[in-house]
């Protein structure tokens, strides 16, 4: 998530009607019907919908003190090559220039913005999936790795990249997460590293970025969004992200019989092997994302001048606090996760 700060900036441009003119500005660098975009929602990116030759599109931009636009080309980059190799994803759409990525300066600063096109369909909660649906999602997922997997890929974080991170983000005395980071980052030193294990992951596999088509059951495959957060990490990391869900975000209520996971996992191995010891290491990467998504919550919480605060900034504020004290509690009754032998190799690391 962005700053507050940045947040209520841009979202203090919206007016009753979903519209702004900071993303009228931004959305003239590409082709639209006269229609103006309409706001949808801000997290780690500001999200307006709009109209292109009567189609959905989707408007996405963040501040470049978020992400960089080299970060985000190394992103398009990835999706595009998802898409040459078959997988259903939704491609970004060139500008008016024919760029990619447009960095447009405005009266809020300069900020980095893409546009893609939209998927038909919708997105399914997991209660509502279908037991061949889980299965879909699995074998999604290891389509897409068996894509990452044959190339490497330049210009996204690392894994070390996100520990120096948690490394700057956390302060002296979150005793709590920073001894959890010790740990973590000597266990994940020890961990083989190799084409087979290791590459450009989706990172956020969770169901809001599948989409389903609207139409009965029949054995289809749910098309792919949201690749901002892709990062090279181990491919199981990927799977571990993807179900936080069936356990309540908890590295200590992984269940390695649950019927969802176990679905997941045939279906990823129907297209892509992995070895049950790296499916062990599930509860390792759960705590991990916890102290990465603590680390991210204690530099989203700004100070934001409270004369200037818009109504729902404080409900917010005290929402992801909240949020923090869970990750604290969690990393807290987690203790270092063993890391199985098979799984462990000093040697060939090029993370």
């Amino acid at each position: 998530m962005m700053k507050l700060s940045t947040m209520q900036a841009v979202v203090s441009t919206v007016d009753e009607r979903w519209e702004s003119r900071l993303a009228d500005q931004i959305l003239s660098h590409w082709e639209h019907d006269a229609e103006r975009a309409k706001y949808w929602r801000a997290s780690a990116n500001f999200v307006f919908f709009f109209k292109r030759f009567g189609l959905d599109h989707v408007l996405r931009f963040n501040h470049e003190s978020e992400r960089t636009a080299g970060e985000i080309q190394a992103e398009l980059d990835y999706v595009n090559e998802l898409a040459r190799s078959g997988l259903h994803v939704a491609k970004p759409v060139q500008s008016l220039a024919g760029a990619a990525v447009e960095s447009i300066d405005t009266s809020q600063g300069v900020f980095h913005a893409v546009v893609f096109e939209t998927l038909r369909g919708k997105q399914v909660d997991l209660v509502e999936l279908a037991p061949a649906q889980i299965v879909a999602w699995g074998n999604a997922l290891g389509e897409l790795h068996n894509v990452a997997a044959q190339r490497s890929y330049s210009g996204r974080p690392t894994w070390k990249e996100h520990l120096d991170f948690v490394s700057q983000a956390l302060p002296a005395d979150e005793t709590v997460a920073r001894r959890a980071l010790d740990e973590l980052e000597e266990q994940l030193g020890q961990l083989a590293v190799d084409e087979r294990n290791f590459g450009l992951i989706h990172f956020d596999f969770e169901l809001d970025n599948l989409v389903w088509e609207e139409i009965a059951w029949a054995g289809q495959k749910p098309g792919i969004i949201d690749f901002d957060d892709c990062a090279r990490y181990w491919f199981v990391a990927d799977i571990a992200f993807a179900l936080r869900d069936l356990f309540g975000d908890s590295a200590a209520n992984v269940d390695f019989q649950n019927e969802s996971l176990m679905g997941f996992v045939q279906g990823y191995r129907s297209v892509r092997p992995i070895d049950p010891d790296e499916l062990l290491l599930i509860p390792l990467f759960l705590r991990l994302h916890n102290l990465l998504t603590l680390a991210k919550l204690q530099r989203t919480l700004t100070p934001v001048d409270p004369a200037g605060e818009l109504p729902w900034m404080a409900e917010l504020r005290a929402k992801l606090a909240a949020k923090m004290d869970f990750y604290r509690h969690e990393l807290a009754r987690t203790q270092a996760v063993a890391c199985l032998p098979l799984a462990i190799g000093m040697a060939d690391r090029q993370a």
